[in-house]
């Protein structure tokens, strides 16, 4: 069973509190039954049998719930072997980070988009800004322009065939 959550959902004063369902409780305080809490790779991280048995980033650890230091996704094991029954049930905690930045993030497609309108804007400022200038400079860019026209000598040359009858 997979249970998805956020980060804010499961965040308490004392840390992310991870909780077993009310439907698995009447198992948890069954001796016949053995539980487990383990990282997403694998590894066994708290056991409820036994609270000294805690790997970080686990803080505390019950027959009912388990706090971690930051938010992480969890396996959730519960394996009842009596002579009378047999129960076994697994859940994932599959959390989703809100607020940090992760590969996988929707943030951080935003901040790419926040960085690259930020470029746009740039290049939009440059450009309006070099117009201005030849707006302001535009009488003396037309005066330079008429002065090399007139210091040209081909110029006046062509300018004197064209008086002549």
């Amino acid at each position: 069973m997979d249970i998805n959550i956020t980060c804010g959902d499961i965040q308490s004063s004392v840390g992310f509190l991870y909780v077993i369902l009310p439907v698995l409780l009447n198992h948890t305080n069954n001796p016949d039954c053995e539980q487990s809490w383990h990282s997403e790779d694998g590894r066994l991280i708290a056991d409820p049998s036994d609270s000294q048995r805690m790997i970080d980033p686990v803080i505390s650890v019950s027959s009912d719930r388990l706090v971690t230091s930051h938010c992480v996704n969890l396996n959730y094991q519960i394996i009842c072997d009596s002579t009378d029954s047999h129960f076994s049930r697994e859940i994932m905690f599959r959390v989703r980070n809100e607020t940090a930045v992760t590969p996988n993030s929707d943030l951080l497609n935003e901040v790419s988009l926040q960085h690259s309108d930020q470029l746009w804007l740039l290049a939009v400022f440059i450009i309006m800004f070099l117009a201005f200038l030849c707006f302001l400079l535009r009488k003396r860019i037309s005066r330079t322009l008429m002065k090399v026209r007139s210091d040209d000598p081909n110029e006046v040359q062509e300018s004197e065939q064209l008086k002549a009858p």
